[in-house]
């Protein structure tokens, strides 16, 4: 999604979410609290550590797994298997894949954090049902 786009979603909730009543909009705001995540925290966790930590971060457990098993595969090679380039090529195909998870953090996290108060909304309204 572009940057726009996000802002109009987000725009979209926050709209309706200022239609509930005033204990609705607090129990909301205590769900969404919980739930959101940080771009920056995000960011640095893709950028500092190609083992997969951002991905645990956004609770994708799976494909956080993958990315660990690989930097932990890269580096039994590096150090145990002749040449080190295949530990090394290992680390640059992870490096490579997650380039675009650093270079749109921005917004991967704009779009998580809709998600979470669309879905945070969604409780709030299915349980005044």
């Amino acid at each position: 999604m572009s940057k726009q786009a996000l802002v109009e979603q987000e725009e979209a909730i926050r709209l309706k979410v200022r239609q509930l009543s005033d204990e609705q909009r607090k129990h909301y705001h205590r769900l969404e609290l919980k739930s959101i995540k940080d771009p920056d925290t995000y960011a640095v966790l893709n950028w500092c550590f190609i083992a997969g930590f951002h991905h645990f971060y956004l609770g994708k457990f799976v494909r956080g797994a993958v990315n660990s098993s690989l930097f932990i595969l890269g580096l039994i090679l590096l150090f145990c298997v002749e040449p080190p380039w295949i530990g090394l090529g290992i680390y640059g195909l992870v490096f490579l894949l997650e380039l675009p998870q650093l270079l749109n953090a921005q917004n991967i996290i704009h779009q998580y954090n809709n998600q979470v108060m669309q879905a945070c909304l969604t409780d709030i309204l299915n349980e005044k049902s």
